[in-house]
């Protein structure tokens, strides 16, 4: 029993972190870039964990209220912005290269540090302690949801900063980053309003995560489009 539940424990942790090193291993991305400087953006993440936590403690204290209450949970879910000037400031300030290796260098080490903060412990202490159980290994899969947003989301935080981005693609870049913020409140509307469950909450999370990294793609293209009908005029 043991033995089962600790290979329960490792094929969890391999179906959560492996995708971020086939990313990093055959994406091209270890060939622009360092392990160091991935390490950099999981280091922003966790400052911007801690300035997170010192805002909800000052702005938004621990309510007696149970259960899911929408003004105080999307005022909550709106620290997740915090996110977004970590972001910036890290392919600014601290990424080199090409600025599709610092968007996506940045998005790899926020979904990373992020994955490893939610689940290492849980699946030490839970995963390790079962022969088996599915919530386990849903969790493992969210940890590629949560890959594919961020992600997204430092791609649009890149390319939202950027002057030469067309007006629309810059709305619909602003439109995507929001969802991006909110997207905490997002799933537990998924939860509360449309009752969605186990692998049914697992499958939207993760079309969600597609739309917006689909979305992210789009506003890229735009640019790249813009780039070249200027080039040739």
């Amino acid at each position: 029993r043991e033995r089962m539940a600790f290979f329960h424990f490792v094929n969890c942790l391999a179906l959560a972190f492996a995708p971020y090193f086939i990313v990093y291993k055959y994406s091209g991305l270890n060939e622009y870039t360092t392990v160091w400087r991935i390490a950099r953006a999981v280091l922003g993440f966790f400052l911007a964990q801690l300035v997170k936590l010192l805002a909800l403690a000052t702005f938004f204290p621990a309510s007696d209220g149970e259960g899911f209450n929408v003004l105080p949970d999307l005022l909550k879910s709106s620290a997740d912005v915090i996110d977004v000037v970590g972001m910036y400031l890290m392919i600014t300030y601290f990424m080199i290269g090409k600025s599709e290796v610092r968007y996506f260098s940045t998005g790899l080490g926020w979904a990373a540090a992020f994955s490893a903060s939610s689940r290492i412990f849980i699946f030490w202490s839970g995963a390790r302690g079962t022969a088996f159980h599915w919530r386990y290994m849903q969790s493992a899969l969210e940890s590629s949801s949560d890959l594919i947003l961020y992600t997204a989301m430092a791609c649009l935080v890149g390319i939202a900063s950027r002057a030469d981005l067309p007006a629309g693609a810059k709305r619909l870049a602003t439109v995507l980053l929001a969802a991006s913020v909110f997207h905490g409140f997002i799933y537990q509307c998924f939860f509360h309003y449309l009752a969605l469950t186990s692998w049914a909450l697992v499958a939207a999370k993760f079309a969600f995560s597609l739309a917006l990294g689909g979305g992210a793609v789009v506003v890229y293209s735009t640019l790249n489009y813009h780039a070249q009908y200027y080039n040739k005029k």
